[in-house]
């Protein structure tokens, strides 16, 4: 395991100042000064853009990630009325979410700087994913938890040896988690600023390799949808189809959209700024919260992508649906297949389209 000798540098998405590689779990130091959190995109050198899709971290802890199923769901795309449909099952991973592709370089970065502990705000898969690669590590993992988070979820943190603490909602956590990360020594596995940024750049890069095992199945689709969040995944996948345009590999970017439970990406792009807070209820807990990220509206912007509300009646009844089919799915990724219907009746998508779902994370903890 060590860095990745072509790694020369981290970017930052919105002022482009240029950083030399180092940890930035708050983002571009620069635009966090002036109260714009704003993520870091790492830069390669030049030959690195010839080989596969460069990752910081070389030989990082593993678990078995990558490399999910593409399932073709033709029975689907022609209820749809579209050309092709696929379901990229990421609850195909060891813990069950996408989430262990950023758990492994993060924590694996995490070992390599030093640290002995990893603090993160999470009320699901990101903790239980971060707990398992911690354990993997021989590093101690501190989850803040909110106290409605779901049972399965909060024991099989504990069964990998997490520490938890609870808060009573989502954003109580993260001055714990700054507490941890600025003055006890812990590496951040989440965000913890309010405006968010996003997760540590380095762990995000781990969601890029998803781009190239789409094209290696399935070709570039026309249109790629990602339950989301604050945009760590919806980024990642949107870095990792840049550099295969940029390496000549594609011609085309496919479009990314953001599926959410309640219009927060819409409002912030009416506003020209997402550092707003746009509350809401949902049982879609993966995508829950109040709060979006600059890195969110690029991929949306770069790609020429939408957000895409879907209700949670809309999830469970595209669960439902999944589930017919053998593939049990937590709400928010079944939101990806609702957002079918929704981008269809809009026109976003017709009878040529090809498009991916990112099914996020299985039903096992739901």
């Amino acid at each position: 395991m060590k860095m990745n000798p072509s790694l020369s540098g981290l970017r930052c998405i919105r002022c482009a100042n240029l950083w030399l590689p180092d940890d930035y779990p708050e983002g571009c130091p620069t635009c966090l000064a002036i109260g714009h959190p704003a993520t870091l995109e790492c830069c390669y050198d030049a030959a690195a853009a010839d080989n596969d899709i460069p990752l910081p971290v070389l030989a990082p802890v593993t678990l078995g990630e990558g490399a999910t199923p593409q399932l073709e769901a033709m029975d689907l795309a022609a209820s749809e009325g579209i050309g092709q449909l696929w379901l990229k099952c990421e609850s195909a991973n060891p813990t069950g979410s996408h989430k262990d592709r950023m758990a492994a370089q993060l924590v694996s970065r995490a070992r390599l700087a030093g640290a002995t502990r990893v603090a993160a705000a999470s009320s699901g898969n990101a903790g239980v994913s971060l707990a398992a690669y911690c354990a993997a590590a021989g590093l101690q993992a501190d989850i803040a938890i909110t106290r409605n988070c779901p049972p399965l979820q909060r024991e099989a943190m504990q069964r990998f040896g997490a520490k938890l603490t609870a808060f009573e909602d989502s954003l109580a956590r993260w001055p714990h988690v700054s507490d941890l990360c600025r003055n006890q020594g812990a590496f951040a596995g989440t965000n913890y600023l309010n405006p968010p940024v996003g997760t540590h750049p380095y762990g995000v890069e781990g969601y890029k390799p998803i781009a190239q095992e789409i094209l290696d199945d399935c070709g570039t689709p026309t249109d790629i949808i990602v339950p989301t969040a604050r945009g760590d995944l919806l980024w990642g996948i949107f870095l990792g189809w840049q550099h295969l345009l940029q390496s000549g590999r594609i011609t085309r970017l496919p479009r990314l959209h953001a599926v959410e439970p309640y219009a927060r990406l819409s409002r912030a792009r009416a506003a020209g700024d997402a550092r707003g807070q746009w509350e809401g209820v949902t049982d879609q807990y993966s995508i829950a919260g109040g709060t979006c990220t600059l890195q969110s509206l690029e991929a949306l912007s770069r790609s020429d992508g939408v957000p895409v509300e879907i209700s949670d009646a809309g999830a469970a009844q595209a669960q439902q649906r999944l589930e017919r089919r053998g593939l049990s799915t937590e709400l928010s990724s079944a939101a990806a297949l609702a957002a079918v219907s929704r981008l269809r009746r809009a026109g976003v998508l017709d009878a040529e389209s090809s498009v991916v779902l990112i099914v996020t994370s299985d039903g096992r903890r739901g």
